[in-house]
């Protein structure tokens, strides 16, 4: 009998998960007409980027799909959540750090508050960008939800032997559930399933493409604990 090759052992292995986690990042926002409410939805190449990206997750089996609350985000669940014929379900505490002094600039101010922003010191960062939120109470807000989102699946963390370790029922076939979100939002929860500490500029820690996917499986590493694995990052076509 011809054994079975390393490359397809591995692969068996990453497939069997109880719950996979596709991180979605929205396509290509339209800042110039959306400057006014801080809220843009997508341009149209935003779009063509969301359909890309629903046409490749096709091939998979999603059983459920959430978003944050922003235009940008959520019409790019819609995108994906179309393709898999499901509804997506709105996440209020998913939105990306909040910058309202954003709201009426047009994409050049924007780039140039960023610059300026990027002059302050690694201990400022934590209050966040300027006028803002902090950093704090956003990695707070999206880890809690998360938190709360998978404990729906009956998928815990808790401490073993000193490590921070994951809990979740066997199933005969993954669990497969989208975020779509920012950037930034990503990027903490990334951060925080990998147990990571925070820091004050997770964008660029884990910096994803528009309408990129993240792909975790959350890995047993004995019969009573797993761990998640970062298995594909920031793919897109093209």
């Amino acid at each position: 009998m011809v054994g079975v090759s390393q490359e397809v052992r591995e692969a068996r292995a990453r497939e069997n998960v109880p719950i996979e986690l596709l991180l979605v990042r929205h396509g290509e926002p339209d800042w110039d007409t959306g400057k006014e409410s801080g809220d843009p939805g997508l341009t149209e190449l935003g779009r063509t980027q969301a359909a890309s990206t629903a046409a490749h997750l096709q091939r998979l089996r999603i059983d459920a799909i959430y978003s944050s609350p922003l235009k940008r985000a959520f019409e790019t669940a819609q995108i994906v959540a179309g393709a898999q014929k499901l509804t997506p379900t709105v996440i209020d505490d998913l939105e990306e750090i909040q910058v309202p002094v954003l709201r009426n600039l047009s994409q050049t101010e924007v780039d140039s508050y960023f610059v300026a922003a990027m002059r302050r010191t690694l201990q400022e960062r934590w209050t966040g960008f300027p006028s803002g939120e902090s950093f704090r109470d956003f990695h707070k807000r999206v880890t809690s939800a998360l938190d709360s989102l998978l404990g729906q699946f009956n998928v815990h963390s808790h401490i073993s032997e000193e490590f921070t370790v994951w809990s979740a029922p066997a199933r005969g076939k993954p669990l497969r559930v989208a975020l779509v979100a920012h950037g930034g939002t990503n990027a903490v929860v990334v951060a925080h399933l990998l147990g990571l500490p925070p820091v004050p500029w997770e964008w660029f820690r884990f910096e994803s493409a528009l309408a990129a996917v993240t792909t975790l499986g959350l890995r047993p590493i004995s019969d009573t604990a797993h761990i998640w694995s970062l298995q594909r990052f920031s793919w897109r076509e093209g």
